[in-house]
């Protein structure tokens, strides 16, 4: 179950809290929302987790999967539920805080992401 706040989506309740997984169509919003700002096409297939050795000496390496909470997700970020996955030129994380409620989620370069689980996998 993930936490978001509706109002940050089309058609929320101001200032309400609900526990739930986002649906296909709220994942689709932040899909296209994402397209807009980064003025490029983002993969539609859906993503389950993502293995990230990233080059940044400071980033431990990295299991980041949609439902669960992550840290270390960039320098000083807080622990965070992630919400989805978007697969474009790099790979977008993103949270309630990061690319929901805002349009900037964490990015990983695809040359640090060394193995991705799609949502149509069977889970290991």
């Amino acid at each position: 179950m993930t936490t978001i706040e509706r109002s940050a989506l089309p058609g929320g309740v101001s200032g309400v809290r609900f526990h739930f997984m986002l649906t296909h169509e709220e994942i689709e919003q932040v899909r296209m929302r994402l397209e807009e700002t980064v003025k490029g096409r983002i993969k539609p297939r859906r993503i389950r987790a993502i293995d990230v050795n990233s080059s940044q000496h400071w980033q431990p390496p990295l299991h980041i999967e949609v439902g669960r909470r992550c840290a270390h997700l960039e320098k000083d970020a807080p622990v965070e539920e992630v919400l989805a996955i978007f697969e474009s030129t790099a790979f977008m994380v993103c949270t309630q805080s990061r690319g929901v409620d805002t349009p900037l989620p964490y990015y990983f370069s695809r040359e640090d992401v060394r193995r991705v689980v799609y949502a149509d996998e069977p889970a290991d």
